[in-house]
């Protein structure tokens, strides 16, 4: 009988202990959304003059997990810089995929990156100056699952891109290409809407 005792009270202590963790875990696969927020050093080249500035840009993404270490991501961010003293915004959907490391820990590695869709957009005298182009974006860093489907998020975030479409009031216009860079610090709260 104490034999029994005992052993019931392992296997009640080994359920409570996975209960626990698949509360801290929840699953990867499937739709999460994110709200974060990057501080990037934003740098601007056009004709060898370099502009930089540091600026805090809002995102929301919306992801899923195909697998629990594979998640397509989409995001949206907007972002200013300066050129020459000028203020401009630039605003991206961002494509991807993410790698999610060490599956089943509370604190995960990650990387991701893809394409960006970028929109330019200066407003001048004569009227906005707008240019839309692709270029490339990435992020490394930590997911920690904090419990339920909550897991807070910190990375490092790099993006570049060549304007050279350019458009002023709506009209196609020759003007020299802008190189945009960006290299930032990304923080926010990610929530999984699978939890196991």
């Amino acid at each position: 009988m104490r034999l029994s005792s005992f052993s019931a009270a392992i296997s009640l202590s080994l359920c409570a202990g996975a209960a626990h963790a698949q509360r801290l875990l929840p699953s990867t696969t499937g739709f999460s959304v994110a709200a974060t927020g990057t501080y990037a050093n934003a740098g601007a080249k056009s004709q060898d003059i370099t502009s930089t500035a540091q600026r805090f840009a809002p995102r929301g993404e919306v992801s899923y997990g195909v697998t629990p270490r594979l998640s397509l991501v989409g995001a949206v961010v907007q972002r200013g810089a300066v050129i020459e003293a000028q203020n401009y915004d630039v605003r991206s959907i961002d494509l991807g995929l993410r790698y999610l490391g060490l599956a089943g820990r509370v604190v995960r590695p990650f990387a991701e990156g893809g394409l960006a869709v970028r929109t330019f957009n200066l407003a001048s005298p004569v009227g906005d100056v707008r240019s839309t182009n692709v270029g490339p974006w990435g992020a490394a860093g930590y997911l920690w699952f904090a419990g339920g489907g909550l897991a807070l998020e910190a990375a490092a975030t790099y993006g570049r891109v060549t304007f050279n479409n350019w458009r002023v009031a709506e009209t196609p216009a020759a003007l020299a290409p802008v190189e945009h860079r960006e290299l930032g610090v990304r923080a926010g709260a990610r929530w999984f809407f699978r939890s196991r």
